[in-house]
């Protein structure tokens, strides 16, 4: 079971290009444990791990037990504390990352190799289980992500940990696509700085540089008729994400009057047609998030539409509220484009 699990793990990271700007210097390695594991011959892995050939992931041997000591040490550190947490990958480091992760509301947690006491650091393989205990300790959870930022002669390193391999290779992948998607990522996470020139006074507000017409910001504004806009959520949840969002720049429903709020609306039900022409959704979830703990990133009133789909259930899904996509943001606007008129018909 664990080795098939593990050869599914590897054909999903071999078929993501992204994952292979995650690969570190001393290569990627993906485990997974036996249920009840005891020892590192419990543990499966990839013998030579997975590299880089002609810029994609590549793992040249089958997975196998007992051949990778070092993932094997985490991953029976973590069952610890979880028994469930049977699988690990270990890829570089990168704040940007770690801050996906965060914004992916996984748990994320480290440790520091300057710190190990010097009884630890003489036990030959020790230094990974007492990184694991800080780490958790650290939280006082069990971390999905834990990561140190290396030592003398040591490479960074960041530990993605899951239930299994094929989950860990699906949060792994999703990372991945939102590290190398610059526009989507900087821009719906990031909003730029706020420029000192007074035209510009308010572009601190992405959705307000997107009103504006900023050529960055508008990539992937689909309608705006100067009371309000529909765009790509260019971090979605799943394909097909929509966002429909006032020109004017409100934090609160109550700010519009009954004129704009009903404008607002009626773009809603727009877009709702939309979506169900082009993506054929299985359902549609509409909602807003006010305050920045019900999920609100950007104080800009703004309207969520996510298609969903009977079938969309992962890790990812389950533990942090995204999906793995399989569309770029490209082939999903030139989708709706085509059927713009479903927006501009009164």
């Amino acid at each position: 079971m664990e080795i098939e699990n593990l050869k599914k793990a590897v054909e999903i990271i071999q078929n993501s290009e992204e994952f292979a700007a995650f690969i570190p210097e001393v290569r990627s390695n993906i485990v997974m444990a036996k249920e009840n594991a005891k020892d590192i011959n419990d543990v499966a892995g990839i013998p030579g791990r997975i590299t880089i050939v002609h810029g994609k992931p590549k793992a040249f041997v089958e997975p196998e037990f007992g051949v990778s000591s070092h993932m094997a040490r985490l991953v029976l550190s973590m069952m610890k504390h979880d028994s469930s947490k049977r699988s690990a990958m270990n890829i570089k480091y990168s704040p940007k990352i770690i801050e996906i992760s965060e914004k992916l509301g996984l748990k994320v947690s480290f440790y520091d190799r300057n710190d190990e006491p010097e009884d630890v650091r003489q036990v030959e393989g020790g230094t990974i289980p007492w990184g694991v205990e800080t780490a958790v300790k650290r939280i006082g959870d069990i971390p999905d992500i834990i990561y140190h930022k290396g030592a003398w002669g040591k490479e960074p390193s960041i530990t993605l940990t899951g239930t299994s391999a094929v989950d860990v290779a699906k949060m792994a992948v999703c990372i991945a696509r939102l590290f190398n998607t610059k526009e989507g990522y900087n821009v719906i996470f990031t909003p730029p700085a706020e420029k000192s020139d007074s035209k510009s006074s308010d572009t601190s507000c992405i959705f307000c540089a997107m009103a504006k017409g900023d050529p960055e910001a508008s990539k992937h504004v689909l309608y705006n008729d100067g009371e309000d806009m529909v765009a790509l959520n260019i971090a979605p949840y799943t394909t097909g994400h929509l966002l429909v969002i006032p020109t004017k720049h409100y934090t609160d429903l109550n700010e519009l009057n009954p004129e704009s709020l009903k404008n607002l609306f009626n773009t809603v039900k727009k877009a709702e047609g939309l979506i169900k022409e082009v993506i054929h959704p299985d359902g549609i979830n509409i909602g807003i998030n006010l305050g920045e703990v019900a999920g609100q990133r950007i104080q800009h009133i703004h309207v969520h539409l996510v298609p969903r789909f009977k079938f969309e259930s992962s890790f990812i899904g389950t533990t942090a509220n995204t999906r793995i996509i399989r569309e770029n943001l490209d082939e999903t606007y030139t989708r709706y484009m085509e059927k713009i008129e479903k927006l501009t018909n009164v």
